[in-house]
């Protein structure tokens, strides 16, 4: 580990900010190049001679039937949305391996097996399209006050292998079918990370590829241009650029409870209005009022009153017209942390209430405000008044160690409320209530119990961490494990974007580890967003050693606390939480057996180079400032790969993913081998997927099948105790 100052960044002095010449390995980063493909070939072959057997598939071992039968689970909850008089889901099984979008009434899905009609069959669409199409999701059109039900069309967003980049179509839900560009001036987008936002049946506001200068280095669009049906998309006129820093330019424009909102260029002026908060704020709107998230300290000062101040992490509604007019003097306190332990989760919502989810010392908190419109409130853009305000009337709190989620069935029109419920041991409860009453929810579907969880159990624990801090962590103790008898573990880690690791039912875990004796461990390190942004800010640029610390003083005091040995314990983690595992791979490999690195990022100083990188500078640092690349190749995996003991690790990752680059992972396996240390460094990559990693159930159950029998092999070989 690299030596640190007084304040915890690493010391030492710039390096100047010449970019060094590219790696012998870098042919690696042609994703489909026949020289690349070869080795990727050749390393899938090596990972399952090594995992299942020589001559053997994935599929031939007896786990993947098993988790292909609970991904395929014909009982699961659907996951619905409300459209008008219908609910729609997007659902995959056995029978329908891309998936169908389907829809039915609300009545009918209260019913243990409802009946379904059939929107989309994408299964059906790839075949006839010779595509491999990969279901993205719906955009609806709102047509606004009095035509709340109206729901008529709709654009979908489809993937080719799984990536982030898509096509959008223009897509008619009455009848069923894609509308045409060429007889109906239909809107369809080329493939691309675009964005769509409907501004009425006939004008949409779009971000596509429109040449030099309109397009962020992570491929994400940088204008905004209005779109009229029946005139050609290059002809779009642009209403708004952002800067070539950026990551991202979008438009919105909705409706919310009567209440019209735009982001956009004034229709008058051809200017935007800026309004004057801080960049790392996040806003969203409940009826006439915005609702703002403070992810730092507001004032004294800048455009708030004299005195007035909010803390990091508070959460305020204020009159949306006034607010943008400048004024600061009708907030509404919807939250405030009462300690560092305590962060503000989101908001959901229903017709006449706004519900206020926190996370407090690791327990789930709902806020249920009222909201009462006065009689006279305007109607239409930006209408508000004073009068208007929300009153607390109701306080929920979960029970410990499980989740808890309320969201509203149709906002517009009831009080009514979809209710969550689950827990590591705990399938999914999905229940119905109203508001304020969320302690009278009525139970409509429990998903599959899909595993014994007889003598199972779940504490909420912490470690210390080397500058003293304390870190949560959740040990759940698997089928015949014993306190003080050392049992193979598994623990899991993110730590990244305000994020946080929250208890939650996982089926394929709890059959494949739990039920075989495995604890697992979830772990709630900074760099996530268990305690707010301020728990997220501690483990951002150069402080990313705080969340590597946090993980391996968890693997400590598991080993400490003869919950486990070093042999018998094994990390996972996938995108950012890739970056982690890999950590543990080349900094703390003592402190484990196993490794298992999913989609990951390795190379900290080429990452800005690849596919989404430049859109992740503000959470890692900037390669390209001398002082940062400092600090990014003190923690880069890749460059501190070096020859000695490597843990059992295993990387997954799909050749579709355009987020996060495979070759993070192609080339530190290739780079273990250079080294003559990769004999126990396993690689494997699905064609499809992106960056979920898999496409399709049966390609889940094909990864999940393979991570886990490397996990439970390599794990029973043996323990030792941590020093």
């Amino acid at each position: 580990m690299p030596p640190r100052d007084a304040s915890g960044d690493p010391a030492g002095d710039d390096h100047g900010d010449a970019t060094p010449p590219p790696p012998e390995d870098v042919f690696l980063e042609d994703l489909r190049s026949e020289r690349s493909m070869r080795w990727v070939e050749s390393e899938n072959a090596r990972a399952l001679r090594a995992i299942v057997g020589p001559d053997r598939a994935i599929e031939d071992d007896p786990m993947f039937a098993a988790l292909r039968a609970i991904y395929d689970d014909k009982k699961k909850i659907p996951n619905v949305r409300a459209r008008g008089d219908l609910v729609y889901n997007f659902w995959q099984d056995q029978d329908h391996l891309k998936g169908i979008w389907r829809r039915t009434t609300m009545t009918e899905f209260a019913k243990e097996d409802p009946a379904w009609e059939t929107v989309l069959d994408v299964d059906a669409l790839a075949e006839k399209e010779g595509r491999s199409w990969v279901w993205k999701g719906p955009s609806f059109l709102d047509y606004g006050p009095g035509q709340e039900r109206r729901v008529d069309r709709c654009v979908v967003k489809l993937s080719d292998g799984g990536g982030d980049a898509c096509v959008t179509r223009e897509f008619d839900v009455v009848e069923k079918r894609f509308v045409s560009p060429e007889d109906e001036d239909a809107f369809v987008l080329p493939e691309g990370k675009n964005n769509f936002c409907w501004v009425d049946r006939d004008v949409a506001w779009v971000g596509v590829d429109r040449g030099e200068g309109t397009v962020s280095p992570s491929g994400y669009p940088l204008t905004i241009a209005e779109w009229r049906r029946g005139t050609k998309l290059e002809d779009a006129r642009e209403i708004w650029r952002g800067e070539p820093k950026d990551v991202v330019a979008a438009g919105m424009a909705y409706w919310d409870k009567g209440t019209r909102y735009k982001a956009r260029a004034d229709d008058v002026t051809g200017e935007m209005v800026k309004v004057d908060v801080p960049s790392d704020f996040s806003f969203s709107t409940f009826a006439d009022h915005v609702v703002i998230h403070c992810k730092s300290r507001w004032g004294p000062g800048g455009s708030l009153p004299e005195g007035v101040s909010y803390a990091s992490g508070t959460v305020l509604a204020h009159p949306a017209a006034a607010f943008v007019r400048g004024e600061r003097d009708a907030f509404t306190v919807l939250y405030a942390p009462a300690n560092d332990r305590c962060a503000y989760g989101r908001c959901s919502e229903t017709r006449d209430y706004l519900l206020v989810h926190a996370l407090e010392n690791m327990v789930t908190k709902v806020y249920v405000f009222e909201y009462k419109r006065a009689a006279n409130a305007a109607k239409g853009e930006g209408g508000e008044t004073a009068s208007s305000r929300f009153s607390l009337v109701k306080e929920y709190v979960a029970p410990d160690c499980q989740s808890f989620s309320a969201s509203g069935v149709d906002s517009n029109f009831t009080n009514d409320l979809f209710v969550t419920t689950d827990g590591f041991l705990t399938p999914v409860t999905l229940s119905l209530a109203s508001a304020p009453n969320l302690e009278d929810a009525t139970p409509l579907k429990k998903n599959t119990s899909h595993f014994d969880a007889s003598g199972m159990s779940v504490e909420l624990s912490h470690a210390t961490s080397d500058d003293g801090t304390e870190v949560p962590y959740f040990l759940v103790r698997g089928a015949g494990t014993v306190a003080g008898t050392p049992a193979p573990t598994v623990m899991y880690g993110y730590g990244g974007f305000e994020i946080p690791m929250l208890p939650g039912y996982g089926a394929t875990t709890g059959y494949a580890l739990l039920s075989n004796g495995f604890n697992y461990v979830l772990t709630c390190i900074r760099g996530g967003g268990e305690f707010g942004p301020e728990w997220h800010r501690a483990a951002k640029k150069s402080k990313r050693w705080r969340a590597f610390e946090d993980f391996s003083s968890v693997a400590k005091d598991l080993c400490q606390r003869n919950v486990t040995t070093a042999n018998a314990l094994a990390c996972v983690g996938g995108s950012n939480g890739g970056l982690l595992a890999g950590a543990m791979t080349t900094f703390y490999p003592h402190l484990f057996g196993a490794v298992v690195s999913q989609c990951p990022l390795l190379d900290m100083e080429r990452y800005v180079l690849l596919t989404s990188g430049p859109s992740w500078i503000d959470e890692y640092g900037d390669p390209n400032d001398a002082a940062e690349r400092e600090f990014l190749l003190e923690y880069s995996p890749y460059h501190n790969l070096e020859k000695g003991h490597l843990p059992a690790t295993l990387f997954t990752t799909s050749t579709a993913d355009d987020r996060v680059h495979p070759s993070h992972a192609r080339r530190f396996v290739h780079k273990c081998s250079a080294l003559g240390i990769g004999k126990d460094v396993l690689y494997h990559e699905m064609i499809e997927g992106g960056h979920a990693g898999a496409a399709d159930n049966a390609a889940r159950a094909a990864v999940k099948t393979l991570e886990n029998r490397f996990l439970i092999d390599t794990l029973r070989r043996g323990t030792r105790s941590v020093e």
